[in-house]
């Protein structure tokens, strides 16, 4: 009994991790522009935004747990690169300002007057405050903020389907376009970078429960659970949002895509339930910020080989960059982010999955990887 309710726990803490910023705005806006061929749209976002970063949560637990290994796979430089690259757009350069300019959107039904500046000081310091007790980081997002954000959703989506119009919008996109268009929708919510670092920290905190000396094999038997669980729940959710964004174009096409959700759910549910959500935006984007804030700060730490009484100073620094970044909002931080994404995302799926297929073949993993990134790099310039 005690296994299986640990399972639960790291289960809905892995789907609270990822549910985010993108992952609250993205699946609306695809299915807003699919319309209908929202399901097209949605399988597109399922490859990318479900699949690909399981498969990262798997890789991870193959290496026990090791991201530095995964990477180091390309190459000694790529060692200290990719993570350093990935994880300042996970952190202080991209998710944790977008999780800011998320929650924002948010907090519009309570204070619409409250401008983005002094929200994200807010934001900023209560991050900060929280990221100095990461200790019951992975507890408290299992066991309360997922199950009542789950909850939340499913009235909110049942209410979408039982008043949802006899009729769609017909879309301009054909099948193939709204797939490919979800596809590259997955590459923006950048769960896949998540998924390197979050299975890391899973990884060990499941070790640390079983022992040391448990065997491998048992071992990521028990942390792929927990995994097919936050991966099922995630695409549950992209599912109502692409469903509810298709049906319901017609409240969002004129707002940013920040206030989507709350708009949505200020038709479906009223003022109280247009807060309700507000606020549960607001606590899924802190307690995503919280833990890729705290990730970002403790690897640096571990880069530059500084001590912990120097974590503060640095978790403060990468805080303070956070607060700047929001200040573009969330469509200047998107436009920052996406050709990065457009670059990098197609080596690192390469690497993965050669990884997954293949054992040993450093040459071969390094050659593609290089290649790829050379290709994307080209083309992009292009």
């Amino acid at each position: 009994m005690q296994r299986h309710l640990m399972t639960l726990i790291y289960g809905f803490a892995i789907f609270k991790m990822f549910f985010g910023s993108g992952n609250l705005i993205f699946p609306l806006v695809l299915g807003q522009n699919s319309s209908d061929q929202w399901l097209f749209g949605f399988l597109g976002l399922l490859c990318t935004g479900i699949v690909l970063p399981f498969l990262g949560l798997f890789v991870i637990k193959l290496h026990r747990g090791s991201f530095e290994d995964f990477f180091g796979q390309a190459g000694s430089v790529a060692r200290v690169a990719l993570p350093l690259f990935t994880l300042s757009l996970l952190g202080a350069f991209g998710v944790v300002p977008r999780c800011i300019t998320v929650a924002h959107g948010g907090i519009n039904t309570l204070l619409p007057d409250l401008p983005l500046w002094g929200f994200s000081l807010l934001f900023c310091t209560i991050c900060f405050i929280i990221c100095l007790r990461d200790r019951w980081i992975i507890s408290f997002l299992g066991k309360w903020i997922g199950p009542l954000l789950l909850i939340t959703l499913a009235i909110l989506f049942g209410l979408g389907v039982y008043y949802a119009p006899p009729e769609v919008a017909v879309s301009s996109l054909k099948a193939t376009e709204a797939f490919s268009q979800g596809f590259y929708r997955g590459y923006e919510t950048m769960d896949l970078f998540a998924a390197f670092f979050f299975s890391s920290l899973i990884f060990k905190q499941i070790q640390a429960k079983m022992g040391e000396h448990i065997d491998n094999a048992t071992l990521i038997k028990a942390a792929l659970k927990p995994s097919i669980i936050g991966a099922t729940l995630l695409g549950l959710i992209y599912f109502g949002f692409a469903y509810l964004g298709a049906h319901y174009s017609n409240l969002s096409l004129s707002v940013s895509p920040e206030l989507i959700l709350p708009n949505l759910a200020m038709h479906l549910m009223g003022d109280k339930g247009a807060i309700l959500i507000g606020l549960l935006m607001i606590l899924s984007c802190l307690t995503t910020a919280v833990a890729l804030n705290n990730i970002y700060a403790r690897y640096l730490c571990s880069l530059f080989k500084l001590s912990d009484s120097k974590f503060i100073w640095i978790l403060l620094g990468t805080t303070a960059i956070s607060f700047i970044i929001s200040l573009y909002d969330f469509k200047g931080i998107a436009a920052f982010l996406s050709p990065m994404l457009d670059i990098s995302y197609p080596s690192l799926i390469l690497l993965t999955f050669l990884s997954i297929l293949t054992k040993g073949s450093p040459k071969l993993k390094k050659t593609s990887f290089y290649g790829l990134l050379a290709f994307m790099l080209g083309y992009s310039y292009l």
